[in-house]
Order: structure tokens, then C-alpha cells, then sequence
């Protein structure tokens, strides 16, 4: 049940997220949801949650670099990497999808990308 609750509450943020106008995403960082979001992505038995958070860490790394950063700074980059090798197609996707956002903010990030 606590894993369904946070599957919900990870999808929620990501639909949060999904706005095309001026996503939240400042204010989601401020209100301290990246910890639990990444931490998510490390629960291989729960694909549900795993993709529900790395799609909203991909959300969040559409954002400007200040919140990419904080991804990086919260290692989101090996986490991503670890889930190219889930048996999940989806979360495969997103684990792509978030690595993209990331090494597209900038050359530096990039190059963490590349050496992840």
C-alpha cells in the first residue's frame, strides 16, 4: 500500500509537471520532492513507481539548469543509467528520456552524461 501511495503521489508531481505553460518546477524542488523521486527509482521490485518518478525527474530536467543541476546533485545521472538496463520497456524510455534532458542543458552536463 505505502508504494501504491507514493506511485500515485509520483504521478501526480509528473502531471503537475506535464503543463505546457510555466511548469512548477522551481516550486517542486522547493517543496523538496526530488530526495523521494530519486529515491523511487531505486525500488526495481515497484516498475509502476520507478516509472512514474523518472518520468517526473524527466519533467524536471526539461526545467532551466538550475534545476538540472540539482538533479545532478541529487545523482539522479547513475540512477537514470542504471534503469537502461531495466526489463521494463517504459521505464527504459524514461530513463532515456531524462538522460537526453539532462546532457542537452549543457556541455558540461553533457559530458557527465557521457562519463555516467
Amino acid at each position: 500500500p505505502l508504494m501504491n501511495e507514493r506511485a500515485e503521489a509520483a504521478s501526480r508531481i509528473r502531471r503537475l509537471l506535464s503543463c505546457d505553460r510555466d511548469p512548477p518546477i522551481a516550486r517542486v524542488i522547493q517543496l523538496g520532492a526530488i530526495p523521494p523521486l530519486a529515491e523511487s527509482l531505486q525500488h526495481d521490485d515497484q516498475q509502476a513507481l520507478q516509472f512514474e518518478a523518472a518520468w517526473a525527474l524527466t519533467n524536471i530536467a526539461s526545467g532551466p539548469t538550475d534545476a538540472v543541476e540539482t538533479l545532478v546533485r541529487h545523482g539522479v545521472l547513475p540512477m537514470f543509467a542504471r534503469l537502461l538496463s531495466s526489463p521494463n520497456k517504459d521505464v527504459q524510455e524514461q530513463a532515456v528520456w531524462g538522460l537526453g534532458n539532462i546532457a542537452g542543458d549543457s556541455p558540461h552536463i553533457r559530458d557527465q552524461v557521457l562519463e555516467c
